[in-house]
């Protein structure tokens, strides 16, 4: 028995930590879903505070995009995109078709993008927003986060982003969105 008793508390010692980590774990997965509670499929609730900015207008005749273009209607959609970016060209339609709704006022930022580029791409493809700025250096994008583009928030009237989706939104997505808007 003596012989065997050092690797016993070993096997014991063990078994305590791989439990110790199991509940860290755990606990870090339930704090982690009740900070971004999930909406739906794959809007992700948020609450980020907009600071007061204004972007540069890609039609330089028109006015700056600022937070105080997005107090029209319940919420507002912005979509950040690029002109070289293949995930944004896969979303497009899908804007398009969700611009034809009516049901919210949709805002682009072209982040880290030439405006030449920008204004050629939806010349070409069409374009479902009412104001298109431009954030060649990320400034806003930094604001919130934002490590990859296409992302698409819906802010409140309060210029507080509600609901946040990262990747390109997918035909589920305008029902979706539809439901928020709408409740």
């Amino acid at each position: 028995m003596n012989k065997y008793f050092p690797f016993l508390v070993l096997i014991f010692l063990l078994g305590l930590i791989a439990l110790a980590t199991y509940n860290l774990n755990k606990q870090q997965d339930v704090k982690k879903s009740e900070n971004n509670e999930d909406f739906g499929v794959h809007f992700v609730k948020s609450e980020i505070a907009l600071p007061d900015f204004s972007l540069p207008n890609l039609d330089s005749d028109q006015e700056a995009f600022s937070k105080k273009d997005l107090g029209k209607k319940k919420y507002s959609l912005v979509n950040f995109f690029a002109s070289w970016c293949s995930t944004c060209h896969a979303e497009h339609q899908i804007l398009l078709r969700l611009k034809k709704s009516g049901i919210l006022d949709m805002y682009g930022v072209a982040w880290h993008d030439i405006s030449e580029n920008t204004h050629n791409y939806l010349a070409t493809s069409g374009n479902p927003f009412d104001k298109v700025a431009v954030d060649s250096k990320g400034v806003l994008g930094n604001e919130a986060r934002i490590e990859a583009i296409p992302e698409t928030w819906l802010v409140d009237q309060d210029g507080v982003i509600r609901f946040r989706f990262r990747g390109n939104l997918q035909d589920f997505s305008v029902e979706e969105i539809q439901r928020i808007v709408l409740e």
